[in-house]
């Protein structure tokens, strides 16, 4: 079970981390089975706090209290309409327990966290319906503007390329959604204006072939597949190299086991 919330100013937030860090020390607490090995309770970056922890009732009740003395001290609350209970592996009548209890709302999956949709499996061709929308953005603000050949693969590069890498270094894309990406780039770099027609123009060069490095006669877009991996190859080289990182050393120790 987990909990998301807006907290309110950086040193009010810490106090109440520092708060729940204590009382997660006490016997009536239980950490959620993942985060057990490294006694994780909390996470927070700027207004984003998560906390973590075994969905029991005497877990609850601590984070409850922990609430509870926060509010009594500082004169603040948790917002209940920013905050939400994820629940995994409990009952319905559980859940409705600790909702009940808590008087937040339920979240379900993905969990937005900084922008970024995150779900305890692997991510879904429905969860890149943003990345494909922020393109379609893109090209519709684009569509009426008499554009060069070479203003096309200027933007393309500099914009859509840029879109798809920024995803491309959070998670490991699925295939149709980077040949999606591939195909609305090949229309709008060929003269297409209706991005949603299946009529394009004539594509005087191969993709594989613009893909290519100027020096060999393309343009050097980065192939979709193998730049995704790329891009990720830096998380392997952190955990190979065994990075002070919180996600390093959590993954170490659940799974790699050092």
């Amino acid at each position: 079970m987990g909990s998301h919330s807006s907290a309110s100013a950086p040193i009010q937030k810490e106090c109440f981390i520092h708060g729940v860090i204590q009382a997660s020390q006490r016997k009536e607490f239980r950490f959620h089975h993942n985060c057990k090995k490294l006694k994780l309770v909390s996470f927070c970056f700027v207004d984003d706090l998560v906390l973590f922890c075994k969905g029991s009732p005497s877990s609850i009740q601590v984070i409850q209290e922990c609430f509870a003395s926060f509010s009594l001290a500082s004169g603040l609350s948790a917002n209940m309409a920013k905050s939400q209970v994820y629940f995994g592996g409990m009952t319905e009548e559980d859940s409705r327990s600790i909702l009940a209890r808590l008087q937040f709302i339920e979240g379900s999956f993905p969990l937005r966290y900084l922008g970024i949709p995150l779900r305890p499996t692997k991510w879904k061709a429905g969860d890149c319906a943003l990345i494909i929308k922020k393109i379609h953005l893109r090209l519709h603000s684009w569509s009426n503007r008499h554009l060069s050949y070479a203003n096309r693969a200027q933007l393309i590069h500099l914009v859509l390329m840029g879109i798809r890498s920024f995803w491309m270094s959070i998670f490991l894309l699925p295939k149709s959604v980077i040949c999606e990406i591939d195909q609305l780039c090949r229309k709008f770099l060929w003269g297409s204006n209706d991005i949603n027609s299946n009529r394009s123009k004539l594509h005087l060069t191969a993709w594989d072939q613009i893909c290519l490095p100027k020096s060999l006669g393309g343009i050097g877009f980065k192939e979709g597949s193998k730049w995704n991996k790329v891009l990720l190859a830096k998380y392997i080289w952190a955990l190979s190299s065994k990075q002070d990182i919180l996600w390093v050393k959590w993954v170490d120790a659940l799974y790699l086991k050092g």
